[in-house]
């Protein structure tokens, strides 16, 4: 939220919808008081050259209790604007509830992601390294059977140079003619 801009021009005490209407309606009372035309009746006495108003008290009490009525009036007015104050402010206390519990297990669920993710890229890591053990396992795999082939070659070789050298009795009997058996 962003605070309120206030008026410097004006006083603090203004800057409220209740207290600038009083003020207000005092000003117009004040301006009303001098805007009359005020009678003046001169005294006799010599000593003084001073005038009386010929306008009586009661006029002003009358203005007095206009004032008061007003006053009332905002007052009132000001009493219901700090009920509905207070009745926002605790509409939005109970909105903050909810909001501070849901942060709360925001924050929750963001620290479990963090440790889901370590986890994954560990796992991803276990993953890399078992693919080159297969990969390597894999061409260890094929040399291994080529190796098998080479000695069952040798052994088959072997077994017949085993073979021929056995059966044919030697140089002395192929000289003689002899057939083998």
């Amino acid at each position: 939220m962003k605070p309120k801009r206030t008026d410097s021009t004006r006083p603090k005490i203004f800057q409220s919808p209740a207290a600038a209407a009083e003020a207000a309606s005092v000003t117009a009372a004040y301006a009303l008081a001098k805007s009359e035309k005020l009678e003046f009746i001169e005294t006799d006495d010599s000593n003084f050259e001073r005038v009386r108003e010929n306008n009586p008290v009661q006029d002003f009490s009358i203005e007095i209790n206009a004032i008061r009525e007003e006053n009332k009036v905002l007052v009132s007015s000001v009493a219901k604007v700090k009920a509905e104050n207070s009745r926002v402010r605790e509409k939005i206390d109970e909105s903050m509830v909810p909001t501070s519990e849901l942060s709360k297990e925001l924050h929750s669920v963001q620290g479990q992601l963090v440790v889901e993710r370590s986890r994954c890229s560990k796992l991803e890591a276990q993953i890399a390294e078992l693919q080159k053990r297969l990969e390597t396992s894999q061409s260890i795999e094929d040399e291994v059977q080529q190796l098998r082939r080479q000695k069952s070659m040798v052994d088959r070789n072997m077994e017949m140079a085993a073979a021929q050298t056995k059966g044919s009795g030697g140089v002395c009997r192929w000289i003689a003619g002899t057939p083998n058996t």
